[in-house]
């Protein structure tokens, strides 16, 4: 038997000594999430909440005037051009920039943000500093209903004048010219009141230089309105004046469309920040106050009634009860917690009351930490993006050209109105905002999808990996094994019951706390056995451990601390199926009481419940699936044929993992690496992706580009299948956006008219800009459907 361990987990939580934790034992628990959670505790504790900037912290601003993809390119070179910024992100779906900025005198903290909210103003948009990063569900969502209201409002008025404007341009043209003044009278207000964001945001980017799909729809609209206030003033009937109003009307439209998709796109961090009461009752003087979550301290004694929410990460202090933490683990039966157990925010109680001790500050509990990696993910750009976005930025100048174009040859053709029409029509058909939406949309509702379904995506590029991989080294304990050892079997010999042998073992194992005996123990209270009392516990080292009752003395250990036995007839008898279990990697441990040998029970780390059907699932979706890992041949072998996988590499050291690794991508394979995110560390930087599983801490966040809240391994499938859908979804979103294009452009323009008499009106066009927006939107959103929740 394995020798004792002479100091808990508990008693030191650096990364360096809980590496050494891992390694005391091969069946030690690799799922130690209360040694991770009071590392993470101890880290954030220390952590103070800091009026100033350090190098690589980060500045958010939200965003106001943003409408397309161009609009994020000139925003974030405003913000990279500034000195100190070392990255900026901005992200059209959020409407918010993320500066990354490196700044040695904090003294200086204000002067820069004001110097990014400057360098923003000149690009021609506003930004507002967002001082509270753990922003709340309340304030998340209004915000986009914020949005809403304005662009409703807008509607509203746009559709009220234009309905009578198109009974007057329709139906009473062949009434007197005057008519044409109550034109003029119902297309202002649209003109300037319902126009009014594209033409200030056009004047804006005019007045640097720069110009944004609010330029094209100012050009456009007021286009169309001139001439018809031209044609007015020579007494001529016109349907300019209908034209620019439609115009404003449907991609007023679209934008009430677009924001109602972004809101349902973004619901996922509301539905995180929702988890946690924005109160906490509070045990102070003896009284209970209720406060803010944001007021409470470390320290403080918070009172969780029977099916109150958790509002803070907190250590139970007295109570006990059953608490759901599905939220984070996945598993949807309560877990049972007692004094000294962690309570994380944003978990239900059960019917016992609990009062906790405040562990951790609400921006810095598990669940602040989890939404704040899921924004990011939201945040962050693919590959593709990047690509989308320098098409972007040449965008608007080639429609610029193309309108000149269009205009200037028809009416070098005698065709100017044609040549007006057609400009109008190429000026409001482009729409960089679909370009612009493409991925973001895809990444926000796949970042949703995920943290409902326990994967938490730390970088959208990660995504992009896990969409092309097609090899899996999936970790042995942990991953495929549940990680804790179980009771396979209890040997008897002759004369003896399967009880007997597990209670007198239980008996021994009870005051030794061991890895190897806890089963044992839990098994004998499960079957409700009655445990003798003990005492002068030893233990042997590399044997077992000897303990004195009233029953006589009993050896729980190897043949080397029954050796005296060894020879005994009730050894023979069941020798074989012993050295069968060790054949299979598992770990038998005799019982002897009074000198005489009672049977054995067999310990293992099992293979986790559904193991096997992930394993099955992974090779459907074609990957080449591998098992590695540093446990015996024969432990390795035997869960390898139990899940189904049939690439094993065993007894091989971290190094050896790593040249695994490195010869499957030499290979030209793309590697994602599952382990449990603290002694797979290296693999899983090695490895194109690397995935966690069983924990959200920040040793397994550091180590992984995607961590697996719950113990279950069909989660890394759903991965993979995850990714694909995004990937298919984004190069779909990208086709539609050039393809409308490339069609509509120059049908806008009129080239089809010589031959196929064929047009675009402005009106049409206008439709078409709003429904391209909308079409990309309300495609991403189809991946909420993409994961099926597991049984």
């Amino acid at each position: 038997m394995p020798d004792k361990p002479n100091s808990s987990p508990s008693q030191s939580t650096s990364p360096e000594n809980l590496l050494s934790v891992v390694k005391m034992d091969r069946l030690q628990p690799t799922n130690l999430l209360p040694v991770l959670q009071s590392y993470t505790k101890t880290k954030s504790a220390a952590k103070e909440p800091q009026a100033s900037v350090n190098a690589g912290d980060e500045l958010r601003f939200d965003i106001i005037g943003m409408h397309c993809a161009s609009c994020v390119g000139r925003v974030e070179q405003a913000l990279s051009g500034q000195q100190g910024v070392v990255n900026a992100r901005v992200n059209l779906t959020t409407q918010q920039a993320v500066v990354t900025v490196e700044l040695q005198d904090r003294s200086r903290f204000t002067e820069l943000q004001n110097r990014l909210v400057d360098a923003v103003s000149r690009s021609g948009y506003a930004a507002t500093p967002v001082e509270n990063k753990s922003i709340s569900a309340t304030g998340f969502d209004a915000r986009y209903r914020h949005e809403y209201r304005l662009w409703l409002r807008r509607l509203i008025v746009a559709a009220t004048l234009l309905i009578p404007l198109l009974l007057i341009t329709y139906f009473l043209g062949w009434m007197p010219p005057r008519l044409t003044w109550w034109q003029f009278a119902l297309a202002t207000p649209i003109q300037f009141y319902v126009g009014w964001p594209y033409l200030a945001g056009a004047a804006k980017r005019l007045r640097y230089g720069g110009a944004n799909m609010d330029t094209l729809i100012a050009m456009g609209t007021s286009t169309a309105y001139l001439a018809g206030v031209s044609a007015l003033a020579t007494g001529l009937h016109t349907m300019y004046f209908m034209d620019s109003a439609m115009i404003l009307t449907f991609i007023t439209l679209g934008k009430l469309l677009e924001a109602l998709a972004r809101g349902r796109a973004s619901q996922a961090i509301g539905q995180l920040l929702q988890l946690t009461p924005p109160q906490a009752t509070v045990l102070r003087d003896g009284q209970s106050v209720l406060l803010p979550v944001d007021n409470d301290r470390v320290g403080d004694t918070l009172l969780v009634r029977p099916g109150d929410r958790v509002p803070l990460d907190g250590q139970i202090v007295s109570g006990n009860s059953a608490v759901d933490q599905s939220w984070l683990t996945g598993e949807s039966l309560p877990v049972e917690k007692q004094v000294g157990d962690e309570l994380l925010a944003g978990a239900i109680n059960g019917q016992g009351a609990l009062t906790a001790r405040v562990t951790r500050l609400a921006s810095l509990s598990t669940l602040a930490q989890v939404v704040e990696m899921v924004r990011r993910a939201q945040e962050s750009k693919t590959d593709v993006q990047r690509l989308a976005d320098r098409v972007v930025g040449w965008f608007v100048p080639v429609v610029l050209a193309i309108a000149a174009i269009a205009l200037l040859g028809w009416g070098a053709a005698g065709k100017w109105s044609l040549g007006l029409e057609s400009a109008v029509s190429v000026l409001v058909v482009a729409c960089p905002c679909a370009l612009g939406l493409a991925t973001p949309t895809a990444i926000l509702v796949a970042g949703g999808v995920g943290a409902a379904h326990g994967i938490l995506i730390k970088q959208a590029h990660a995504l992009e990996l896990a969409g092309r991989v097609n090899c899996i080294v999936l970790d042995k304990t942990g991953t495929v094994t549940s990680g804790r050892p179980q009771v396979i079997r209890t040997l008897c010999a002759a004369g003896v019951s399967e009880d007997d042998v597990l209670r007198i073992a239980a008996t021994a194992e009870l005051p030794s706390q061991h890895p190897l005996g806890r089963p044992i123990v839990e098994l004998a209270r499960q079957r409700g056995l009655h445990f003798d009392e003990t005492d002068n516990l030893q233990n042997i080292a590399g044997g077992g451990i000897r303990v004195q009752t009233v029953g006589g003395e009993i050896l729980v250990g190897n043949e080397s601390l029954l050796k005296e036995l060894a020879r005994a007839p009730e050894l023979v008898a069941i020798q074989q199926p012993i050295q069968a279990a060790r054949d299979l990697g598992q770990t038998p441990l005799l019982v002897a009481q009074a000198g005489k040998l009672l049977g054995a029970v067999v310990v293992s780390d099992a293979i986790s419940p559904h193991s096997a059907a992930a394993v099955r699932e992974l090779r459907d979706l074609g990957l080449d699936v591998w098992l590695v890992s540093g446990d015996h041949r024969a432990a390795v072998q035997s869960v390898a044929v139990q899940a189904g996988i049939q690439n094993v590499l065993a007894e091989v050291l971290p190094a050896d993992k790593l040249n695994k690794i490195a010869e499957l991508r030499a290979g030209g394979q793309t590697v994602a690496m599952v382990g449990d995110g603290i002694n797979d560390a290296p693999a899983l930087a090695a490895a194109d992706l690397g995935v966690a599983i069983g924990g959200g801490s920040d040793i397994a966040i550091e180590s992984a580009d995607i961590v697996l809240t719950a113990g279950d391994l069909r989660a890394v499938p759903q991965v993979i299948r995850l990714a694909r859908a995004t990937l298919r979804t984004i190069r779909q979103n990208l086709a539609w956006a050039f393809v409308y294009n490339l069609i509509l452009l120059p049908l806008a323009a009129g080239l089809f008219v010589p031959l196929l008499d064929l047009r675009l009106p402005p009106a049409a066009a206008a439709a078409a800009m709003a429904l391209s927006s909308v079409s990309v939107v309300m495609n991403s959103l189809r991946l909420r459907g993409c994961l099926k929740h597991r049984a």
